[in-house]
């Protein structure tokens, strides 16, 4: 059966703050954890986001694994809340941050993207992901992954959790 390897980046230099699309790379216990979780790592190919704290997780699988940047991977875009503290979000959108707490998945940040579009990009590069080859691996994003996890598996997104550098496997 065709195996998955979807994994999370490793701890970014940034912390504290949502990130969304905001582009830091790893901290430096990031980048020891991303050493050691992807190691044991055996694909024939990973797709990456163009995100550099992936990247940066990405580099360290073994050589041979050939990489794919793929734009479908990317964090979903938080908009206007990109950098803040959620302290700060609430202070400046009380409203927003309060509704999006109650229903996580159909409130989206001030200049956000939605859930839909984060599903249905998705969908999309599971689509190229069954192409194959085998085993593949996503380096990627705790939001774009929940998209991934909840196609695959029919479960719930809001019950999504995945550390840096954990790797979830899945035979699809």
């Amino acid at each position: 059966m065709p195996r998955l390897f979807l994994i999370r980046h490793g701890e970014p230099e940034l912390k504290g703050t949502l990130l969304g699309r905001r582009d830091p790379g790893l901290s430096a216990e990031g980048r020891i954890a991303a050493g050691a979780a992807m190691a044991g790592i055996d694909a024939a190919v990973a797709y990456v986001s163009p995100l550099r704290r992936a990247r940066e997780t990405a580099a360290f699988l073994p050589p041979g694994i050939r990489r794919i940047i793929t734009g479908g991977l990317i964090e979903i875009g938080l908009g206007e809340w990109e950098g803040l503290e959620w302290r700060e979000v609430e202070a400046r959108w009380p409203d927003v941050a309060r509704r999006k707490l109650e229903r996580w998945f159909d409130v989206p940040a001030p200049g956000g993207e939605t859930w839909p579009r984060v599903v249905a990009r998705a969908a999309r590069v599971i689509e190229r992901i069954r192409a194959g080859p085998f085993p593949a691996a996503v380096v990627a994003h705790l939001g774009i992954n929940s998209a991934i996890i909840a196609q695959l598996t029919g479960s719930d997104p809001r019950m999504c959790v995945q550390g840096y550098c954990e790797i979830l496997t899945y035979d699809i």
